[in-house]
């Protein structure tokens, strides 16, 4: 389990790293209100990105538990399949929340 969740976190931090940039970018080509929160905020805009692909994958994971015979026909798996569905989704819920307070709150 501590694996697979480093894992993730290790590709959520490499999206997020490379979609911050990329967002600052477009953001100062011309002045708007994104520019002064992704010159005064970078670190929490990359924060909310972790959050919201942990998430997504986190969600991902449990559709596959749900929809697959990992485990070879476990009875649990349809349960932790929707566990890990629902946790993704708070989890995502609260990424995209932080992204949305800051940048268009």
């Amino acid at each position: 389990m501590i694996q697979r969740l480093m894992k993730l976190s290790g590709v959520a931090a490499f999206v997020a790293c490379i979609l911050t940039p990329l967002g600052y970018l477009l953001a100062t080509r011309h002045p708007s209100r994104f520019q002064g929160a992704f010159q005064d905020h970078w670190e929490i805009i990359v924060a909310g990105l972790v959050l919201t692909v942990l998430g997504l994958l986190e969600m991902g994971r449990g559709l596959v538990l749900c929809f697959s015979v990992l485990g070879a026909f476990e009875e649990s798996n349809l349960a932790r399949g929707g566990a890990s569905v629902l946790v993704g989704a708070v989890i995502s819920a609260l990424g995209a929340a932080i992204l949305y307070n800051l940048l268009l709150g």
